[in-house]
């Protein structure tokens, strides 16, 4: 029920937001922000729903008999909300609806431009909610109860995917906030628009920097993407909307030209909207395939080399106000995770194999000379998931450096006991110079077989990456508080903007 009055309530705040805003009705235009308030409300509210009956595992739910099971540990069947296509429509819609609300706020209470801007948020409302509605609506029943539902993906049962996936659908649902601002204040003519739209911009940018971070991080403990994690976002589509958001703060701190500004917010719109589409589709295969080729590694190498240019050009603007001094350094903080990117394309590989008991010396890019000592193997069921782990001691000129347990899972099917799904979790050791990362390819009673890695230079892409995300939300913060300098204001674009930071360093 909540669903369909979210949709109702988002019909009327479009049908009075229009009118309003192409009649100069203000009492129209007020109703249609309040419906469109409402309308988030109550898709807030579907949502939470959604999620409790998912807790509760009502199996009369086809969306909950789809992706929970009895062995669904209770975080997972609270992130299973945004698991399937109909869920992500219900996150979708509350973020889209969080976010219009609070940017229609921050509007002049008396002027065309609030109005407009709720008009077009409250058509977008409309429009997700009706998807949700009428295309794949997460509430359908059954005809009758399962014994039991299909559960997730081994891929989902990690803890980060708790965190990346609605991180990742919140960031691109938000580009839509200072892409509408721009449009409207563009046609509008009112220069008023532009520090609303500079600050809900970079903070979207940084919200994307770090949901690019997650799935960075996401697909670095996996030993299927050991070679191709670095292209992880454009998998997703993450990249696609960082791209977009990017080209879009340079467009609205530098005050391009009218017909700029508009291809630019259009531009950032559709971008982020086929970056959901690729993310509700599973991913897009065609990334593994552009990583191992040479156009792939071509591509990541003048990235970079574009990068070091306009961050060279941009870094001799004065620094003499604090916004200036914040550009420089979440300049440094782009380029030191671009090169770190870039460097962990260096990885130094072995393969060995451990009886249980005994060790083997390893030997990183350096010349250290490391020794694994495999502790113990351990083979064991969860339900239809069998669970090989091998609990492993890294030690260097005789001190132990870390402990790691890598994982091989695979998924059986509840009827023929037959698997169907391959996971494996990557054991890794942080550093500051280089990770050491091991892969369980082979797990048997006394013995096991590894995949060693190191990796060199992955914390400092952590590090710059955050340190670019926090940079980019103080000048969002800033440029609502202060007026800032030319100087600052040219490096705001740069900031967030600093042309493409190179998705993937080349391949060893």
């Amino acid at each position: 029920m909540a669903l369909g009055l979210a949709l109702l309530l988002a019909a009327w705040a479009t049908a009075l937001s229009f009118v309003g805003a192409l009649a100069g009705r203000e009492d129209c235009g007020v109703s249609g922000e309040r419906g469109m308030h409402a309308a988030t409300f109550f898709s807030l509210l579907s949502a939470a729903g959604l999620g409790y009956a998912l807790v509760r595992g009502d199996l009369g739910l086809r969306y909950v008999a789809s992706w929970t099971a009895s062995a669904t540990p209770l975080p997972y069947r609270i992130g299973a909300v945004w698991a399937g296509p109909s869920g992500v429509l219900l996150v979708w819609a509350a973020a889209l609806g969080a976010g219009a609300s609070l940017a229609v706020a921050s509007l002049p209470k008396h002027g065309s431009l609030r109005r407009w801007v709720a008009a077009l948020f409250a058509l977008l409302l409309a429009a997700v909610l009706a998807l949700a509605c009428f295309d794949t609506n997460p509430f359908l029943h059954l005809p009758f109860p399962p014994d039991d539902g299909r559960g997730l993906p081994l891929e989902w049962m990690r803890p980060i995917v708790l965190l990346q996936m609605p991180v990742a659908y919140v960031a691109l649902s938000l580009v839509s906030v200072p892409a509408v601002i721009a449009v409207m204040g563009v046609l509008g003519g009112d220069d008023g628009w532009r520090a609303r739209a500079r600050g809900w911009t970079l903070a979207v940018w940084a919200l994307l920097t770090m949901a690019m971070l997650l799935d960075w991080r996401r697909r670095y403990g996996v030993a299927d993407w050991a070679d191709d994690w670095r292209w992880a976002p454009v998998q997703s589509g993450t990249a696609l909307a960082w791209l977009g958001v990017t080209a879009l703060a340079v467009a609205v701190a530098r005050r391009t030209a009218t017909w700029v500004t508009l291809a630019v917010s259009f531009a950032a719109f559709a971008l982020a909207l086929t970056g959901l589409t690729v993310r509700r589709g599973g991913g897009w295969d065609g990334a593994h395939a552009l990583a191992a080729s040479a156009v792939g590694r071509g591509a990541g190498w003048l990235a970079l080399v574009v990068l070091l240019l306009v961050v060279g050009v941009t870094w001799g603007t004065p620094a003499r106000a604090l916004l200036g001094r914040v550009v420089h350094a979440g300049l440094g903080a782009v380029l030191v995770a671009a090169l770190a990117l870039a460097a962990s394309g260096f990885a130094v590989r072995q393969n060995v194999v451990l009886a249980e008991g005994t060790s083997t010396g390893v030997t990183d890019r350096f010349g250290t000379a490391w020794t694994l000592s495999l502790q113990g193997v351990s083979n064991a069921d969860r339900g239809n998931v069998g669970v090989g782990i091998a609990a492993l001691r890294a030690a260097v000129k005789g001190q132990s450096r870390a402990f790691l347990v890598p994982e091989l899972r695979a998924l059986y099917a509840p009827a023929s006991s037959e698997p169907v799904e391959e996971l494996q979790v990557t054991g890794i050791a942080a550093g500051v110079a280089q990770d050491l990362l091991v892969d369980l390819a082979e797990a048997n009673r006394g013995d096991v077989v590894l995949r060693v890695r190191f990796v060199p230079g992955v914390s400092f892409l952590w590090l710059g990456g955050v340190a670019a995300a926090v940079a980019a939300l103080v000048l969002a913060l800033g440029t609502a508080r202060f007026t800032p300098a030319p100087a600052a204001v040219a490096g705001a674009a740069a900031v967030a903007g600093a042309a493409v930071e190179p998705l993937k360093g080349p391949s060893s």
